[in-house]
């Protein structure tokens, strides 16, 4: 079996590390177990052999020097974020904490983002960022999971979106609690909980076309509610929407991060207004912290940005962590004050205490 291992890693808030350090395969800890920007996927799974591999070297990979540091730049974070790669991971596309487990699990895509191939899975990572199951949901008889993505927690049960289904599973067991199809979807990105058990749920609007290995619009960019029955609404639907991926609830509103670089809201009758406009665009997760800032993740710009405080406006961003290839949809651990990023072309998982000055 192959193994692997994390390390911390020397860094700076607002800024890109001057060094990643991965670690190769070696013994001592057992694992027990999309990219939207032009419009292209993919994902790759390590596997290994049965003798025990002896240690490697730890690989350093340079990368250019950090700019300048601006005025508005965050304070040094407390401790150096982990990264965790050569654990297994295969397009990993969601984060999220789970309070009573407290544990983060993080979805994983499997091949093609839009492809029903059944081999998608959704892991289980500790805080500290040791792989506790790799494979702890995958398909089975009778409940396939083909390109898994958003994800959220109602009481006991965990929802998944996966491709035009959303997925229900058990939060603790990870059982099968039935399906939610929503008819017309093509593409179910992000999942957000909304008022009386309801949940938010994004289609990006893109499928696959044929004979090409990737996908491209198609129009069916939408945002769905599914209520505490199961039934399902429209809220907003049409390519006006710009095709919306993340969605977080913040102050009573949906906020809607999209492909074109907006962020906007949408009410209960499902009109938009503006909120901000990002300097990137491939817009991806989107969370808010404890004290009301935003946090939002760029394909393009490869940034995590992070809400001004006040008193700058709302809808004000920076940069707050950079040169992160692929930051997909991101999680929170709010007793750590840990971000949690996955990096969907890397296969790995970026975790990152939060600076004292971000509430």
């Amino acid at each position: 079996m192959q193994e692997a291992r994390w390390v911390r890693l020397v860094g700076k808030a607002g800024f890109v590390p001057s060094r990643l350090v991965s670690v190769g395969l070696a013994p001592g800890l057992i694992l027990s177990g999309l990219v939207l920007s032009g419009l292209v996927l993919g994902g790759s799974v390590a596997c290994g052999g049965s003798s025990e591999p002896a240690q490697a070297p730890a690989v350093v990979e340079e990368f250019p020097a950090p700019a300048p540091e601006p005025a508005s730049t965050l304070s040094l974070a407390p401790v150096p974020p982990i990264l965790l790669r050569d654990a297994g991971f295969a397009a990993p596309e969601s984060a999220l904490y789970d309070p009573v487990g407290d544990v983060y699990l993080v979805s994983n895509i499997g091949g093609g983002a839009a492809d029903v191939d059944n081999d998608g899975f959704i892991s289980k990572v500790s805080p500290d960022g040791v792989v506790l199951e790799l494979r702890w949901i995958a398909a089975r008889a009778g409940t396939p999971l083909n390109a898994p993505k958003g994800m959220a927690l109602i009481g006991e049960t965990l929802f998944v979106a996966d491709i035009d289904t959303v997925r229900a599973f058990d939060r603790s067991s990870g059982k099968p609690l039935g399906d939610v199809t929503i008819t017309g979807a093509s593409f179910l990105n992000d999942v957000t909980t909304g008022p009386a058990a309801s949940l938010y749920v994004s289609d990006t609007g893109v499928g696959k076309a044929k004979g090409t290995p990737g996908v491209s619009p198609n129009g069916a960019d939408a945002i769905y509610v599914i209520d505490a029955q199961r039934r399902v609404k429209v809220l907003a639907k049409g390519p006006e929407l710009s095709q919306p991926n993340g969605l977080v609830l913040d102050r009573g509103r949906l906020l809607v991060a999209t492909a074109a670089g907006e962020i906007y809201s949408v009410d209960a009758k499902g009109e938009r207004a503006p909120f901000a406009k990002l300097p990137t665009g491939g817009l991806d997760g989107l969370l808010t912290t404890p004290g009301q800032r935003l946090l939002v993740s760029s394909w393009a710009g490869s940034t995590v940005y992070i809400s001004k405080p006040p008193p700058s406006p709302p809808g004000e961003f920076e940069p707050f962590i950079t040169d992160l290839r692929s930051p997909a949809d991101l999680g929170y651990d709010p007793k750590r004050r840990q971000l949690i990023v996955p990096l969907l072309e890397e296969n790995a998982l970026y975790i990152q205490e939060l600076p004292g000055d971000v509430n």
